[in-house]
């Protein structure tokens, strides 16, 4: 899946490294990623998609006892590819991580105008896609299908507003360590989740913010709750690409998968890795489904 051979394309198709493709689809697509930083034990990384540092090694350091921190894309980093397209006249859109999650839209959106004041006639769209990790793959997924077509920018930066809320992305947590580490929960909201083996099941609002749906009690069950809501709130799965994501562990993955395909008809499941963007602030075990259906 790649541009036409022999030549730059038309529209340069831009997103972060929170959109959690697989890096396989990324390169043979095409597609631009601009990397997050993260640090953990002290080193600065940044979030190549598992290329250096690989998921699983990820979140075993996090089992034993790492605590990696996250931050924006700093603004030079969009204002050199936004100026380098510019400069070729080539249109650019970028479909970005949640602004309800991240101040990093507002640094893409504040090197737009830098490089506008400079090209004032380059075309620059940017889509906050409001969702996050695999519920913002599988819309750059979808919207790459497009650009491949021959869209061009403004039908593909249109298309992306039209249809973002129908995106719905639902998931489940192992533990509430991260969240507690990170100020989400308090102590004792966290100590009781453990003891009661409490799962919070989670969703993507329509401001791109987390919302608790509910708790439930027991792992089976809220990987059960993530099968339920997609039979419950899907449209069309039958000619959808869905996605499944997971932050190191596997087997719950595809359990998920085994359960989702035995019981609806979907088109295609495509297996995502959760990042070191979420993952930090979700610990190991975070599991999800996202596929289009109602809206939010």
């Amino acid at each position: 899946m790649t541009p036409t051979a022999g030549s730059e394309p038309r529209v340069a198709l831009l997103t972060d490294s929170c959109c959690d493709l697989p890096v396989d689809f990324v390169l043979e697509s095409g597609l631009e990623v601009l990397h997050f930083p993260y640090e953990m034990d002290g080193k600065q990384r940044l979030d190549d998609m598992g290329e250096t540092l690989s998921h699983a090694d990820f979140y075993d350091e996090m089992r034993a006892g790492a605590q990696p921190t996250t931050a924006q894309i700093p603004r030079p980093t969009f204002l050199d590819a936004f100026r380098t397209h510019a400069a070729a006249g080539r249109p650019v859109v970028y479909l970005g991580f949640s602004s309800g999650l991240s101040s990093t839209f507002d640094g893409a959106f504040l090197a737009r105008q830098d490089v506008l004041a400079d090209f004032p006639d380059a075309e620059i769209h940017l889509v906050d896609t409001l969702s996050a990790s695999c519920a913002e793959g599988l819309i750059v997924y979808e919207a790459v299908k497009r650009w491949h077509e021959g869209w061009t920018a403004a039908d593909i930066a249109e298309w992306t507003e039209r249809e973002r809320m129908r995106m719905n992305g639902f998931f489940t947590l192992d533990q509430l360590e991260s969240l507690r580490r990170g100020g989400r929960i308090p102590d004792a909201a966290a100590a009781a989740g453990a003891m009661l083996d409490i799962k919070p099941f989670l969703t993507l609002d329509a401001n791109g913010k987390l919302a608790l749906k509910r708790a439930i009690r027991g792992r089976k069950k809220s990987v059960r709750a993530l099968a339920d809501i997609m039979e419950e709130r899907g449209q069309d799965l039958a000619s959808q690409t869905i996605g499944i994501c997971h932050g190191g562990c596997p087997e719950d993955a595809e359990m998920l998968r085994t359960l989702v395909t035995a019981r609806i008809d979907v088109g295609d499941v495509l297996m995502m890795h959760t990042g070191p963007v979420i993952g930090a602030h979700t610990g190991p075990g975070m599991l999800a489904v996202v596929f289009w259906g109602a809206a939010r």
